[in-house]
C-alpha cells in the first residue's frame, strides 16, 4: 500500500473510533456573538493551538458563515472568503494564515455532532445549514493530502464553568456579577475609547471591547461558589505541584501612567515595588454541600500575583497569550520584581499569566486527609471553590492547572515526542527508524 493510502487509512479509523462527546460548557469559548436561544461553536485550529467561538440567534436560517460574520463582526477574529471558499483567519498572533493557499497553506471545513468527531460537510459553509447545537470548525493544513491530515482539536475548558451558588453584597455595576468569573480570565480591557492589554500593570477592571463584565467586587458577606466539569486533583505532576489558580485584579506599584501603547521594555516597577492587593480566603469542598475546607492562613487570592495576560515581544508590542493554566514559581517573592522593567517581569513570569496559585497539600493536615481519593487516578481532589473577602476582593477567574502529560492530558498513545497530540511529527519519527532492530534481529 502506498504510503499516503496508509496514512488515509489511519486518518479514517482514528476518526470512526472516536468516542468522546463534549458540550458547549466543556469548552473555552473565546466570546460569544449574537444573541438568542439557538446556539453554535465553531473551533479555529491553527495547528500550535486552537480557540472556540460562540454563535446565538433566534428564528429564521442560519450558515456557516454567517456564524463567522457574527463572530468577525463582535471581537478580534477577522478571516477573508470569496465566492463561498474560505481564505485566511487572523486572530490571537496568528496573521492571515492561509494567505498562499494550496497546497501549503489552506484551510480545511469540518462539521461535527459532538466537537470530537469531525467529517467534512460535503458543501461549503455558504450553504451548510446551522441548527441549534452545531459544531463546525476550520483546520489549517500545510500539505496537500485528501482527506487533510490535520483534524480539528477542540480547546476543553480548564476554568471553573458552573455557578453553584452566590449571595451578595457585591460592587457597583460592572462589579456586581458573580457570573463574570466563568471561563478565561480577562485579556483585553475597554476603558472608554480606548484598549488595553490586561497586564500586571493594568489589572482587569470597567468591561471588555464587547461590553461584557469582567470581574465581581465581594463585599463584606458575600461568597460565590464555582464548580468545574471535571475533578481538580492533587496532581503532583502539575508544575510545583500547585493544583489551581485564582485570578483576580491585584496590581503592581509602578512608576507612571499606562498607555495602551505604553513601551514595556521603558516602563518600570517601583524600588521597592508593591502589590495593590484585597485578600481573598479561598475555601474546597468535593461536594457542593460542603464539607468545606478552608486556606484559612492563606495563600489569599487577589494578592499575589497580578494577571499577565500577553507575551512582550521584541518589536516592542504585546504578542501571544501566556499560559492561564501554568503557575507561577511559587518561591518567588515581591522582592524579585524590585526596579524591572514590565517587559523584564514578564520574563520571571516565565510564560505563566500569573494569578495566585493553590496546592491542596497546603490545606490543614486533617482536612487533606478527609478529602477522599478518586479510584481512577489515585489522587485527592475536590470540584468546587468558594470565595469570600473582608477587605472588598476582587474575582476574575479559576484555572486548574494542568500540564501535557498529566493524569486529565496524558500522552495519547503513538505521541512520540511527547506533545500530547500524534500527528505527522511522529509518524516522521517512527518512519524514520522503521525496521530498526536491537534485539534477536534477522
Amino acid at each position: 500500500m502506498a504510503l499516503k493510502g496508509l496514512i488515509n487509512l489511519v486518518l479514517v479509523c482514528a476518526i470512526a473510533a472516536s468516542a468522546s462527546a463534549y458540550k458547549f460548557n466543556d469548552v473555552v469559548v473565546e466570546y460569544w456573538a449574537g444573541s438568542g436561544g439557538n446556539e453554535a461553536v465553531v473551533v479555529i485550529d491553527f495547528g500550535a493551538e486552537s480557540f472556540a467561538f460562540g454563535y446565538r440567534w433566534d428564528g429564521g436560517i442560519k450558515y456557516g458563515i454567517d456564524l463567522m460574520d457574527a463572530v468577525a463582526a463582535s471581537g478580534a477574529l477577522d478571516y477573508t472568503e470569496s465566492g463561498g471558499f474560505l481564505n485566511t483567519i487572523s486572530y490571537g498572533g496568528y496573521s492571515n494564515v492561509g494567505q498562499d493557499g494550496w497546497p501549503m497553506d489552506w484551510w480545511s471545513y469540518f462539521v461535527s455532532s459532538n466537537g470530537d468527531s469531525w467529517i467534512d460537510p460535503g458543501e461549503g459553509f455558504a450553504t451548510r445549514k446551522l441548527s441549534n447545537g452545531s459544531w463546525d470548525a476550520w483546520a489549517h493544513q500545510t500539505t496537500d493530502d485528501w482527506p487533510p491530515l490535520h483534524l480539528p482539536t477542540t480547546p476543553i475548558n480548564d476554568f471553573a464553568s458552573e455557578i453553584v451558588s452566590y449571595s451578595g453584597p457585591f460592587g457597583p455595576s460592572p462589579y456586581d456579577d458573580p457570573y463574570s468569573v466563568l471561563g478565561k480570565p480577562t485579556t483585553f480591557i475597554k476603558d472608554g475609547s480606548k484598549t488595553f492589554a490586561c497586564s500586571l500593570v493594568y489589572p482587569a477592571c470597567f468591561t471588555g471591547p464587547d461590553g461584557s463584565k469582567l470581574i465581581v467586587t465581594l463585599d463584606t458577606g458575600a461568597e460565590i461558589v464555582v464548580g468545574f466539569d471535571h475533578k481538580v486533583a492533587d496532581d503532583p505532576g502539575n508544575p510545583y505541584g500547585i493544583d489551581f489558580i485564582v485570578f483576580g485584579n491585584s496590581i503592581f506599584e509602578s512608576s507612571g501612567w499606562v498607555e495602551p501603547d505604553t513601551d514595556m521594555n521603558e516602563f518600570y516597577l517601583k524600588t521597592p515595588t508593591n502589590i495593590y492587593a484585597e485578600r481573598i480566603t479561598v475555601s474546597v469542598a468535593q461536594d457542593p454541600n460542603g464539607p468545606w475546607y478552608s486556606f484559612s492562613g492563606g495563600p489569599y487570592a487577589d494578592t499575589n500575583f497580578p494577571t499577565n495576560a500577553f507575551a512582550w515581544d521584541s518589536s516592542g508590542d504585546w504578542s501571544n497569550e501566556l499560559d492561564w493554566l501554568m503557575p507561577l514559581d511559587p518561591n518567588l517573592s515581591i522582592s524579585d520584581f524590585d526596579g524591572l522593567s514590565v517587559a523584564a517581569a514578564i520574563e520571571l513570569y516565565n510564560g505563566s499569566a500569573g494569578g495566585t496559585g493553590f496546592d491542596l497539600k497546603w490545606l490543614d493536615p486533617d482536612d487533606y486527609a478527609a478529602l477522599a481519593v478518586d479510584p481512577e487516578s489515585g489522587h485527592r481532589w475536590i470540584q468546587y471553590i468558594k470565595v469570600t473577602s473582608e477587605e472588598f476582593g476582587e474575582v476574575d477567574a479559576f484555572a486548574d492547572v494542568a500540564c501535557c502529560g498529566d493524569y486529565k492530558h496524558p500522552y495519547p498513545v503513538g505521541d512520540i515526542n511527547k506533545d500530547c497530540r500524534v500527528d505527522m511529527t511522529d509518524f516522521a519519527m517512527m518512519a524514520g527508524h522503521w525496521l530498526d532492530c536491537t534485539w534477536d534481529c534477522p
